[in-house]
């Protein structure tokens, strides 16, 4: 009896300072601690960001079907879909997407009521030229691009309600080689015989005009001396490129071109003018450009969209004082006037 509870004393010591008591032939194996008693290191999932954070390189577009803005792309943000809902960004969760790019073109197709988008260059630098529809929930496939525009950033993309189609203008990167125009058919591009641009004309904003009920382009660079290298403005007649003959020449450094409701003009932008020698905001009377007068620009790298639910031209673009950055936050404001007003804070200008 003494050695039996000695031996049951030492068991118990043992067990108490954790040695390991080799269990009996036959014995079953001690039950695993169950996995709610295992301790796990947390892991924070990353905020998702209140705005778009992008650099250069982002496509904006009103969609007329849904009322909201629709943003894709971008430095930084290459394939992330955000849709401004006239108060806040909210980033989408599309169950297919188009690869993240930067440089590609976008308009808003009023007949199929989807926000078109084409080509551009890849995260990883590849130029593409693909084709793409956004119809308010997802993006749908529309061509892979065999047969059709050639690949390549620095392309513009407008709807003319005039001869309701879709036009696509390329740009080739070269001063000296001209670029191309397309018309939309529903599932591929297509190429106007006399679609080829003029030689030396780098077309960049485009936009239709509705004084002169056409659609109406800046390109970069002719003009006889003694103007020297000058922005020409074009005029497409459903067929080919005819330039118009004007007095003032628009900025060289006009990057973007959306109509003002208010004043029922086109306006170009000079967002990523460089230098301050040319006026940041010009409109276009149907013969001429004119300066048009309003508060510093608010933002860099901007683009513009027209509101027409709002009546109000919209500015978006990373703050003008925000440090060069792939990835900066972008801001959303309005021209009334002369005055700019920020909608997704505080402040105006």
């Amino acid at each position: 009896m003494r050695r039996a509870l000695a031996l049951a004393a030492v068991m118990a010591v043992a067990a108490a300072i954790g040695f390991a008591v080799t269990r009996a032939p036959g014995q079953p194996p001690a039950p695993p601690a169950p996995i709610s008693s295992i301790k796990r290191t947390p892991i924070t999932p990353s905020p998702v960001p209140a705005e778009p954070r992008t650099g250069d390189g982002f496509t904006v577009v009103e969609d007329a079907s849904s009322h909201q803005l629709v943003l894709f792309g971008g430095v930084g943000d290459y394939d992330n879909t955000w849709i401004w809902d006239g108060e806040s960004w909210n980033l989408a969760h599309p169950m297919t997407s188009p690869g993240g790019r930067f440089g590609a073109s976008a308009a808003y197709d009023p007949e199929t009521r989807t926000v078109m988008l084409f080509g551009g260059r890849a995260e990883d630098g590849t130029l593409i030229h693909d084709t793409w529809a956004w119809n308010g929930s997802t993006w749908l496939d529309l061509d892979s691009g065999a047969g059709g525009p050639p690949p390549g950033e620095g392309s513009d993309m407008a709807w003319d309600p005039a001869l309701r189609q879709m036009l696509l203008v390329t740009g080739s990167g070269v001063i000296a080689t001209p670029g191309d125009t397309w018309v939309w058919a529903g599932t591929h591009w297509n190429h106007p015989s006399g679609g080829t641009l003029a030689a030396g004309a780098l077309f960049t904003p485009m936009q239709f005009d509705p004084v002169t009920e056409s659609m109406v382009a800046v390109g970069c660079c002719q003009g006889p001396p003694p103007r020297g290298v000058i922005d020409t403005t074009w005029r497409w007649d459903g067929s080919r490129w005819q330039m118009v003959a004007t007095h003032t020449a628009a900025p060289i450094d006009g990057s973007t071109m959306a109509l003002d409701p208010v004043l029922d003009r086109v306006v170009l932008c000079t967002c990523t003018a460089s230098t301050a020698a040319e006026p940041e905001l010009t409109e276009w009377d149907g013969h001429d450009w004119v300066t048009l007068h309003a508060g510093r620009l608010p933002v860099q790298g901007g683009i513009e969209v027209t509101d027409p639910d709002q009546s109000r031209l919209l500015l978006i673009g990373a703050a003008e004082s925000a440090p060069a950055s792939n990835a900066m936050p972008l801001e959303v404001w309005s021209l009334t006037g002369a005055t700019w007003t920020r909608l997704d804070g505080a402040g105006s200008s």
